[in-house]
């Protein structure tokens, strides 16, 4: 009876387990579930940051610009400032600045067509991958983009300047995010930036 009473006592105690285990993974999951729109929020607004910050200042939008002309200090600090609202820490937020400033940059290396307009917007999310706190979201997003060019009329000499608009689509874009303080924060990024036909970049940086 002895030996009934143990064997009955461990099962008991072994259900109880599995039911305590079952219970938290579905609210576990739950709690995932639906963080999962907050998470998309967070990324939607981060990008549109970055549309806004990836490209020259408007003062310095003017074609064939000589590149020793601009300066981005005070513009690097300003994308610094924008960032840090939606980067778990000051340091990702310094890393995300240079990200920036160095998309800024490559567009001097060729002015004779100058971006005037950059939109990145998620178009399908390809999954959430939760690690403790964190979870990397997979996207791919439709990218347009908008530049100003001049175009010389060969009979007349004359100058005019023109607008052309390219659509790109970029597959397994990603950021990496935080939950601190009950709020989604990002940690890393990994963003295709592509701004003419010759120039293909990718950045990926990430929180160290």
């Amino acid at each position: 009876m002895k030996v009934l009473k143990k064997i009955n006592l461990g099962l008991v105690l072994a259900i109880i387990a599995i039911v305590t285990i079952v219970i938290y993974s579905v609210n576990v999951e739950n709690n995932r579930k639906s963080a999962k729109e907050e998470i998309k929020k967070t990324c939607e607004e981060y990008i549109a940051v970055t549309n806004n910050y990836c490209i020259l200042p408007e003062q310095y939008r003017v074609v064939n610009q000589t590149a020793a002309d601009v300066d981005l200090n005070e513009y690097s600090e300003k994308i610094k400032n924008e960032v840090a609202k939606y980067t778990i820490s000051d340091k990702i937020a310094e890393i995300q600045k240079l990200y920036l400033v160095e998309s800024v940059k490559n567009q001097l290396i060729n002015t004779s067509y100058v971006t005037t307009e950059y939109s990145r917007k998620i178009d399908r999310i390809t999954g959430y991958k939760f690690v403790e706190n964190q979870v990397t979201i997979t996207f791919n997003t439709n990218v347009i983009i908008k530049q100003k060019y001049n175009e010389i009329n060969r009979e007349t000499g004359e100058t005019s300047e023109k607008i052309k608009a390219s659509t790109l689509t970029n597959k397994g874009e990603s950021m990496v995010l935080e939950n601190k303080d009950g709020k989604w924060k990002v940690v890393s990024t990994n963003f295709s930036y592509s701004i003419n036909s010759d120039q293909d970049m990718t950045m990926n940086m990430l929180g160290i």
